[in-house]
């Protein structure tokens, strides 16, 4: 089940219970013409000081960041597409 649904954000929660996807429909950087996707991490761990350089240091090196996984149910899969296919439809 959808966390926020609006006409512009659609917010799904993963079923780790750790992330939650965000779309939005963006006018301001899109002009209509695209959608915005966020994840956002809904249990913030602490970084150590010591941490935070080895991941300064992986960068500088031109390492990528590891990401995450969002899981979602068919249920939210579905509002997904559904509300995917709402603003493209409006989309001219």
């Amino acid at each position: 089940m959808p966390v926020i649904k609006d006409d512009k954000t659609l917010m799904i929660r993963c079923k780790c219970h750790e992330h939650i996807l965000e779309v939005t429909d963006d006018e301001y950087w899109y002009e209509n013409t695209g959608f915005y996707f966020s994840v956002w991490n809904q249990t913030p761990t602490p970084v150590s000081f010591s941490d935070r350089l080895k991941l300064i240091w992986r960068l500088v090196r031109g390492k990528n960041l590891e990401g995450g996984d969002v899981l979602i149910d068919k249920e939210d899969a579905r509002s997904l597409i559904n509300f995917l296919n709402k603003k493209l439809g409006e989309i001219k």
